[in-house]
């Protein structure tokens, strides 16, 4: 019985964590670097939500996509980067930058900033392209973004980029 009891409770807490209320990020500015560092649970938070969910338009996705952006700029942890060859085929897409975003985040902070920003882009791209592959995020590549798909099944993503 307590294992059927654990079990419901890991359950429910399990999708309660991908249930994010992003309501309290949406339109904050942040002022300084303490603020930065303050809110970088949330971050996380923001980078996870967006990196387990399918690709889609919705306000939740939308919150989470302005609150990185805001923290990403003048951040005084990092200086971000696009890498502008790959970042061209997926600027048009809200909800892919929205994932490649993330993806630079959470290598920015998995690193703790001390990461240069060649690996970064790597890491970063290599993540995103992983996302792209499950088909449960229903990621519909157009060709450009096939190619880096195709580079990265073939173990070929570094020297594309």
């Amino acid at each position: 019985m307590k294992k059927v009891i654990v079990s419901l409770v890991c359950a429910v807490f399990a999708v309660g964590a991908f249930a994010q209320d992003f309501t309290e990020m949406n339109g904050r500015m942040l002022k300084d670097s303490a603020e930065y560092a303050e809110v970088q649970p949330y971050v996380v938070n923001c980078c996870e939500f967006l990196l387990n969910s399918s690709v889609k338009n919705d306000e939740k996705n939308l919150i989470a996509f302005d609150f990185l952006v805001e923290w990403m700029n003048n951040n005084p942890y990092y200086s971000f980067q696009t890498h502008k060859k790959f970042f061209k085929i997926i600027s048009d897409d809200a909800p892919l930058a929205a994932r490649y975003f993330a993806s630079m985040c959470k290598v920015a902070i998995d690193n703790n900033f001390s990461i240069k920003e060649e690996d970064l882009q790597y890491q970063a791209i290599d993540k995103f392209v992983r996302y792209c592959m499950y088909k449960k995020y229903h990621v519909e590549p157009d060709k450009r973004l096939q190619k880096y798909i195709d580079a990265k099944k073939d173990g070929k993503l570094q020297e594309m980029l």
